[in-house]
């Protein structure tokens, strides 16, 4: 009889083992569970956050656009810079060209250009706020951009060549007229931001030839299309099919990325390869006007790009400018197209111009890449918006390049010419009038 207890005493406690780790295994799951719910919550909640703070620092981006749009007009009205006085919120011509000339490292000054503050307030622009429910629970979001700058005065010009947008088209203007100081254009390509394995179309020597490419294979950094265009002050149209004495008004210029830098070092300029010296592919300014010279083949350059590179794009290569036909370099018309001839991959560019030594078109300005020279501001291209923008306690910051087009022209360049694809061609009716007045 005692025995028999015992082997029921002893069931009962296995019995009592089970549910006990039954029980804390049910309690961890509960807790677990709880805390993926919590977290979820938690994360859907700085993702609101933060799309609210991105949609203020965005507010501050269109902000800053109707900003800069009002100093144009009040640059082309002839008006000239005088300091804010008084304590309003309605900024005059004067007082707007004074915040951006004289304080265009100011974070308000988008605010008081478009009298959003009282001109002696230094405040971030509250947005006013929404409300976002989950469920039961409300939560207010306080939004408003706090620091909105715009700099007018940049050291290069940069884009984006995509399959929606192939061509670039600008003005390189100088900030301080100078461009006959200027000896070379230095254009860098790829952003190492791209982040996708490199395919390289390797050539061998002297057999520089454009990418032939198969299907869904394309050359990663990819060929690039380089024109320039410069005049001199009083030029005519027959200038641009002309090389005279080593000069040209117009050049070509294709660039096929490779990643052998011994096959891209040549002694021979005839051979139109790009010379890498170590640090840059250079084509001599000789190379430059050949590329116009209807009597000599226009071939590409091959042009070595650091599959390994530390700097901001992988391909970089400088131009040395020929004298233009008939003077000196004219400022208004020194302008730059960049194409992306086989339209991908998604391409971001940079351009910026070299001064000679010892000249007073620049400042010194590290390009990185253990260089450091003398480069010119480029103006009336492009504006750069610094925007941050908060929601609550959580902050976002965006930058943004702006075409401004050019106030000299007054809109931006066209993109695209009439192009006839196949072998249909185009019909145009045309209409005559006898009329002195008529407008074609």
């Amino acid at each position: 009889m005692k025995k028999l207890n015992k082997i029921r005493t002893r069931k009962g406690a296995a019995s009592f083992y089970i549910v006990a780790f039954s029980t804390l295994i049910l309690v961890v799951m509960a807790i677990s569970f709880a805390m993926v719910i919590i977290s979820e919550i938690s994360r859907t909640s700085n993702d609101d956050l933060s799309q609210s703070a991105y949609d203020s620092a965005m507010a501050g981006v269109e902000d800053a656009k109707v900003a800069y749009a009002n100093y144009r007009r009040c640059v082309e009205l002839g008006f000239s810079a005088t300091q804010p006085t008084g304590n309003g919120n309605t900024p005059t011509c004067g007082e707007i060209m004074w915040w951006m000339e004289k304080e265009h490292a100011n974070c308000y000054m988008t605010g008081h250009i478009l009298g959003r503050l009282n001109k002696n307030e230094d405040d971030e622009v509250k947005l006013g706020g929404q409300i976002v429910s989950r469920g039961s629970k409300e939560t207010t979001t306080n939004q408003a951009y706090t620091c909105v700058k715009i700099n007018a005065d940049l050291y290069d010009y940069r884009a984006t060549l995509s399959d929606e947008r192939k061509v670039q088209t600008f003005r390189l203007a100088s900030g301080t007229g100078l461009t006959n100081d200027v000896s070379r254009v230095r254009i860098s390509w790829y952003s190492v931001r791209s982040d996708i394995p490199t395919k390289y179309s390797n050539f061998s020597y002297n057999k520089v030839v454009f990418p032939e490419l198969a299907a869904n294979t394309i050359a990663i950094p990819p060929t690039i299309e380089v024109k320039i265009l410069q005049t001199a002050v009083n030029w005519r149209m027959s200038d641009f099919d002309i090389v005279e004495n080593g000069n040209t008004d117009r050049a070509t210029l294709y660039f096929v990325p490779t990643s052998s830098s011994s096959s891209a070092t040549t002694t021979k300029p005839e051979n139109y390869i790009g010379i890498y010296n170590g640090s840059i592919n250079l084509v001599s300014s000789s190379q430059v006007a050949k590329t116009n010279d209807h009597f000599v083949r226009n071939v590409p350059f091959l042009t070595y790009c650091d599959p390994r590179t530390t700097n901001e794009f992988y391909c970089t290569a400088e131009i040395e400018l020929p004298g233009v036909i008939g003077g000196q370099r004219s400022n208004e018309t020194f302008m730059m197209s960049v194409t992306l001839p086989y339209q991908q991959p998604n391409t971001d560019f940079s351009v910026e111009l070299i001064c000679d030594s010892g000249s007073s078109c620049g400042s010194v300005y590290p390009a990185g890449d253990g260089r450091s020279d003398s480069v010119a501001r480029i103006t009336n291209s492009q504006i750069s918006i610094d925007s941050t923008g908060r929601a609550n306690d959580l902050y976002r910051r965006v930058e943004v390049r702006m075409e401004t087009g050019d106030m000299n022209y007054g809109a931006p360049y066209p993109h695209y010419a009439l192009q006839i694809l196949g072998n249909e061609g185009t019909e145009k009716d045309m209409k005559v009038s006898s009329e002195h007045n008529f407008y074609f």
